[in-house]
């Protein structure tokens, strides 16, 4: 069995695989305060609830975009699961040509979910990934990763709106169909950040998709937020909640470490 990780900016994610089969997820909170043995023992009673037995994970695979938390979960893994986590991170075969300035900036979990689309949905491809931030990335019909754009996540943006301004409420995001014109604050707010997000993705898909290679991009979603920020797109955007879990999956059947010789 495979123990997958992402580490994102507010929760970290974690899968269990046998196989492709995916036999479990879960999530813990990020907490950057906490110890390499807390973090230990909230994997170590997860996995254990789950019932996943820890003599049957053969592999660890890491991706993160909290430098801090790295090593620590690492260690956590380590103590928790007597495994050596495969970091995701510059070496990694990734299966696709990388066409930015510095390659080792990509986000782990950026090069796991454009794998994983690849993989599952074929080239050109268009990723949104919504969680803390969305990332909105173009991978052409060479199978190359040409860019994208990095915004504020909804309900980043909702907290800020709520944080700096004297009197704007706070508000809930979910919900039905929204009217272009707000006719309160709460309703100007929801219009402005579901519409609003919406309108940005599908203006990003639009111009991604006039680019050279990019003719006919399948799009895919994932991330906490994507069921919100694409609900109200116009442009058809298949939903993959597993789709940086799955794509960890891929990274560590390409790189598995070689087994020692004794």
């Amino acid at each position: 069995m495979l123990l997958a990780i992402d580490v994102g900016n507010s929760n970290i994610s974690l899968g269990v695989f046998r196989g492709a089969a995916l036999l479990m997820k879960g999530k813990i909170s990020v907490r950057t305060r906490r110890s390499a043995d807390e973090y230990a023992a909230l994997l170590y009673d997860l996995l254990r609830m789950r019932q996943i037995p820890r003599e049957e994970m053969t592999g660890c695979i890491l991706s993160s975009v909290v430098p801090e938390l790295t090593g620590l979960v690492e260690e956590a893994v380590r103590m928790a699961a007597g495994l050596e986590p495969l970091r995701v991170g510059p070496g990694i075969r990734t299966g696709f040509r990388i066409r930015i300035d510095d390659p080792s900036q990509l986000g782990g979990d950026l090069v796991a979910d454009t794998l994983a689309g690849l993989t599952e949905y074929g080239a050109p491809l268009v990723v949104i990934d919504a969680g803390t931030v969305t990332a909105i990335v173009a991978v052409d019909r060479n199978r190359t990763y040409l860019g994208g754009c990095i915004l504020p996540g909804i309900r980043s943006s909702a907290q800020m709106l709520k944080e700096t301004t004297a009197l704007l409420p706070s508000i809930e995001l979910g919900g039905g169909e929204e009217d272009c014109l707000g006719r309160n604050s709460a309703g100007a707010m929801r219009c402005g950040l579901l519409l609003g997000s919406a309108m940005m993705v599908d203006g990003f898909i639009g111009r991604y998709s006039a680019l050279p290679g990019m003719a006919g991009a399948v799009c895919v979603a994932t991330g906490g937020s994507a069921p919100l920020v694409t609900a109200r797109c116009e442009r058809e955007i298949r939903q993959d909640p597993e789709l940086t879990l799955k794509g960890l999956r891929y990274l560590y059947e390409t790189n598995r470490p070689k087994p020692k010789r004794s």
